[in-house]
């Protein structure tokens, strides 16, 4: 028995120390597969019994257990048979004979058959008439075993029936033979008792337990080289094993000690807990389970390693959270703000939001830390607007970040429309208006359209997201767009989530304005088809809608050549956006050589659109008026025109009279009292007389008349000019002299007297109160208007990073005010001048941001010439100007004194153990003005400490990112080995600048 335990012994050390391959089979055993990877160890005989693990798994070739479980040998059970004789005489022969007769007895048990039962040891002995014999068997099982019992069994019934005792016993000498009961000893020490009763020695690295069932595997930090052992020995102190059923001395290694205390979590090897400050072995991989939602690392499970004593283990969870835990929607122009969150029993270095470069992110706070929780408020924004999933990050300790474990989706939807300004389009033109929204798969987009606020109509609109792009879409198009067309156009828009879910509600609105002839080329009746008296006065008018500022309205031939500019003129109807233009002349011009006219647009030398023309035939008919018609107050006044014909008219014209009102509308004057006509035929000449009765001051002006002929065609001839009815004795004299500060700009008569039109010299203003036109009054006295000095001044107010804000002020007799200065007419000139006043060397005009209400001056001049101050420019008062100013078209300067200037802001700074880590944003102005940077990359950076210890870094990472007019830079600088950080220092930044050997310095201080 002895050698097969030491056999598997060697067996098991040999294994022992080294990965156990898979296809390893235990001695006397054998391995059966029961699952993918699963191998299951058997012992080929019930005579032998498994010490160790009974299954273990396969991965990548090897078995996933210490030690090769054993097959043992099981250890035979003692049993003794004793049988009394009593009244026996003790003589060799007999005590041989009977006790030859109970082994014959004991061998018609069937285990002699077998095998599995043997005899081992008999005695007797035989004194004062008693015979004691006692058999010893080994039995190896309990099938044997109970065979034994039987036959035993019968041997202690008492057979009365001789041929019963002869058969089995041979009484010849004495009759009243008795057997004891089965003597079963229990297993040794260092055994265990089977479940067939036999017994099986315990191996080396286990003992027997307590109850003597089972072998029990030594348990980390004891060892058991022996076999049948009852008990384990202890490591050393400071030392442990690495696993379960250690067999050797050898086997103890060094421990590390755990952290006594462990947050939120638990620590585990081999995949059992471990208390905390407990000592794990050398070459143990220890792990930080963290408790549900809490992380070390960014993981639920942190692997360490325990190499050495002194090896570092890490004992606490983190739990980072953010707010709001829903998806944020808003505007692109607007800022979402996020509030992160960690649960720490200590405070930790920073925060930061986990993005994919889409959003502008910045703190809004200082980070708190208070009751086991660490909080930071951050403003997220983005310029162009942006959709994506940001989560909170937290650096909780040097190299060693968290993120939260949700994440949300901020979506900061660019919603525009196109065109935003709005649009002109030309009567017939394909238009479409267009709503776009930033694309994104992570939003939805819904479009609902509106024309002046109504729903009445619905339009021809189509909506689609558009793919590998950037927008959703939804567009209003008109084929051919018409008058009835112009109006404000709305679009709301619903932005949600993929589910439906919503999100955000913006409305966007775009003004159509139609442009187009609303009259084509035609008279005043409206034909376009005229029979024109040669010589006599034509007159034809069209009319466009939707002229721009540079546009002109002027008649062509059909040859688009324009035709005496002179003849023509323009009237404007601002307020309906209306303009028409007439031509009109007295006798067809040599130099047009067709007769067919029409209206074009034109923008500079190009012609934008065309009108319908216009057909002109020449006939011999003239209408003429007399001569200029002075008369007094209270005179009758005669007023002569002729109509003739190059025939005798068989039938002579109608004519009648009109005369111009102030407003220029001609108004028909009615044949009566007041006004009396008198026509006499002579030949082929019509001569009409108009008498005006006891004429008097409303009577003055123009008058003209017309003369329409029925037959042979029906044609409607005016005459070629108008003649003047004026009254003496109404005009007084005036002198442009007597004008102080002004003078005399245009000259026209309004019921029949003079009136001068006066605009006051540059950095004059009329007086409030004063009018711009200079006339006689009734009394025949001239009035004057009155001009007066205003002193106009200016100062710069710090706005923003783009420049200062410019407040002026204006005072005179009758005018004062102050606010800002509306940036049309707003130029250079004026801007270095006023940067000069305040000290700077040079300025350039900028547009900032303003309230609206606080604008008061626009349109300011400077003359040209050497000026140091605004006291000899001009400026208009807001309030009187034509053209609005928007709240961003307030007068702005950039005043500076270098050329170029360089402009560093940092965003972050920090200071580690190791390094240097910096985000910066970078902007170079020339002259006032943003200068490209593209020339910059991750090169262009040069990093020095200005502490006692000046060093140059080294820069071990520069990511340079441009966006717009900047570039955001991030530096990682590594120190020197030895490098010892003061607590408060700077650092040198120097920055490539975009000219050959030009650098920027920029320092940055520490303060700890």
């Amino acid at each position: 028995m002895f050698w097969i335990l030491l056999l598997n012994l060697a067996v098991f050390s040999a294994i022992e120390g080294r990965e156990i391959p898979c296809d390893t089979v235990p001695d006397n055993g054998e391995v059966e597969i029961t699952a993918e990877g699963v191998y299951t160890f058997i012992c080929k005989s019930s005579n032998y019994t498994l010490i160790g693990a009974s299954s273990a798994r396969c991965k990548d070739g090897v078995l996933n257990i210490h030690h090769l479980p054993t097959c043992v040998r099981k250890t035979p059970r003692k049993t003794s048979v004793t049988a009394r004789y009593k009244h026996f005489i003790c003589e060799e022969e007999a005590i041989e004979r009977r006790t030859a007769a109970l082994i014959e007895v004991l061998k018609e048990a069937q285990c002699w058959e077998a095998g599995t039962c043997t005899i081992k040891e008999t005695s007797n002995k035989c004194h004062d008439g008693e015979l004691i014999v006692q058999v010893q068997f080994h039995t190896l099982n309990t099938e044997a075993h109970n065979n034994i019992e039987a036959v035993t069994n019968a041997m202690k019934q008492k057979h009365k029936a001789k041929s019963n005792r002869q058969k089995r016993f041979d009484f010849s000498d004495f009759d009243d033979a008795t057997t004891e009961d089965v003597d079963t000893d229990g297993c040794s020490a260092g055994y265990i008792t089977n479940s067939d009763n036999t017994c099986t020695a315990c191996t080396a690295g286990t003992y027997a337990s307590e109850e003597g069932t089972s072998c029990l595997l030594c348990p980390i930090g004891e060892y058991q080289p022996s076999p049948e052992a009852t008990s384990c020995i202890e490591c050393e102190e400071g030392t442990t094993t690495e696993s379960k059923g250690s067999e050797d001395q050898g086997e103890c290694i060094g421990t590390c000690q755990l952290p006594g205390v462990v947050h939120k979590g638990v620590y585990k090897v081999d995949n059992e807990e471990q208390a905390a400050g407990a000592s794990v072995p050398f070459g143990s991989k220890v792990i930080l389970s963290c408790n549900d939602g809490y992380k070390f690392d960014d993981a639920a499970n942190f692997e360490m390693s325990c190499e050495n004593p002194a090896s570092t283990f890490y004992n606490t969870c983190y739990k980072v959270t953010m707010l709001p835990d829903e998806n944020i929607y808003q505007l692109q122009t607007e800022t979402a703000y996020v509030t992160c969150s960690a649960e720490t029993p200590h405070d930790i270095i920073g925060f930061h939001i986990v993005h994919e470069n889409k959003f502008n992110v910045v703190a809004g706070g200082d980070r708190e830390f208070e009751d086991g929780v660490a909080k930071q408020i951050f403003r997220v924004t983005s310029e162009k607007g942006a959709v994506g999933k940001i989560k909170c990050m937290a650096d909780v300790m040097e190299d060693f970040f968290e993120t939260s474990n949700d994440e949300i989706t901020v979506a900061l939807v660019d919603v525009s429309i196109k065109p935003a300004a709005g649009m002109i389009a030309n009567v017939g033109e394909a238009v479409t208006i267009t709503a776009l929204v930033s694309y994104d798969d992570l939003i939805r987009a819904q479009f609902s359209w509106k024309k002046n606020g109504q729903t009445y109509r619905v339009f021809s609109d189509s909506q689609s997201t558009i793919e590998n792009s950037q927008f959703f879409k939804s567009e209003v198009v008109f084929g051919s767009v018409r008058f009835d067309d112009q109006a404000t156009y709305s679009v709301t828009v619903k932005i949600t989530d993929p589910n439906g879910n919503p999100g955000l509600v913006k409305e966007e609105h775009s003004a159509l304005s139609v442009r187009g002839f609303i009259r084509h080329p035609s008279d005043d009746i409206g034909r376009t088809y005229i029979v024109y008296l040669e010589g006599h006065n034509v007159k034809l008018t069209c009319t466009y809608q939707g002229m721009g500022e540079s546009d002109a309205l002027l008649w062509v031939d059909e040859f688009n050549k324009v035709i005496h500019k002179e003849w023509q003129t323009s009237e404007e109807e601002e307020e309906k956006g209306v303009t028409t233009s007439i031509i009109q002349f007295k006798e067809w011009p040599e130099d047009v050589g067709a007769d067919k006219l029409k209206c074009a647009v034109f923008n500079g030398a190009d012609i934008l659109v065309e009108s319908q023309r216009v057909i002109l035939i020449s006939h011999g008919y003239e209408v003429k008026m007399g001569s200029d018609v002075h008369a007094a107050p209270g005179e009758d006044a005669q007023l002569e025109c002729t109509a003739s014909s190059p025939e005798d008219l068989e039938h002579p014209p109608t004519v009648t009279w009109y005369k111009k009102n102030i407003d220029g509308e001609d108004i028909f004057l009615e044949d009566g009292h007041h006004f009396i006509t008198n026509n006499k035929l002579d030949g082929t000449i019509l001569a009409s007389t108009l008498t005006v009765s006891g004429a008097d001051k409303d009577d003055a002006g123009e008058y003209y008349c017309k003369a329409q002929y029925d037959k042979p065609v029906y044609i409607e001839i005016l005459a070629k000019a108008s003649i003047e009815l004026s009254l003496t004795g109404t005009e007084c004299d005036v002198s442009q002299h007597e004008i102080e500060n002004g003078r005399i700009v245009n000259e026209s008569v309004d019921g029949g007297k003079i009136v001068y039109t006066v605009k006051c010299n540059p950095g004059y203003w009329l007086s409030k109160g004063s009018g711009n036109q200079l006339y006689c009054d009734d009394d025949g006295s001239p009035v004057y208007p009155q001009c007066e000095r205003v002193i106009i001044k200016a100062n710069i107010v710090k706005h923003n990073d783009e420049g200062h804000l410019l407040k002026v002020s204006y005072e005179s007799n009758s005018w004062n005010g102050n606010g800002t200065l509306c940036d049309d007419g707003w130029d250079d000139r004026a801007a270095d001048i006023i940067c000069k006043q305040n000290g700077f060397l040079h300025g350039k005009a900028a547009s900032l941001t303003a309230n609206e209400e606080d604008f008061v001056l626009t349109e300011l001049h400077c003359p040209c010439g050497e000026i140091e101050t605004l006291e000899h420019c001009s400026a208009a008062r807001y309030e009187e100007s034509e053209l609005p100013c928007l709240p961003e078209e307030a007068a702005g300067v950039r005043c500076y004194n270098e050329p170029l200037i360089n402009r560093v802001t940092f965003l972050n700074a920090r200071s580690t153990r190791k390094a240097y880590k910096l985000s910066m944003k970078i902007m170079v102005l020339k002259f006032g003005e943003p200068l490209g940077l593209r020339y910059l990359d991750s090169s262009s950076f040069t990093l020095t400490s200005s502490s006692d210890q000046s060093v140059e870094l080294e820069i071990r990472k520069a990511i340079v990112k441009l966006q717009g007019d900047s570039v955001y830079a991030k530096l990682v600088a590594r120190k020197p080995k030895g490098y010892k950080t003061p607590k408060s220092h700077c650092i040198q930044l120097a920055i490539e600048g975009p000219f050959q050997n030009q650098t920027f310095q920029q320092e940055y201080c520490f303060n700890k």
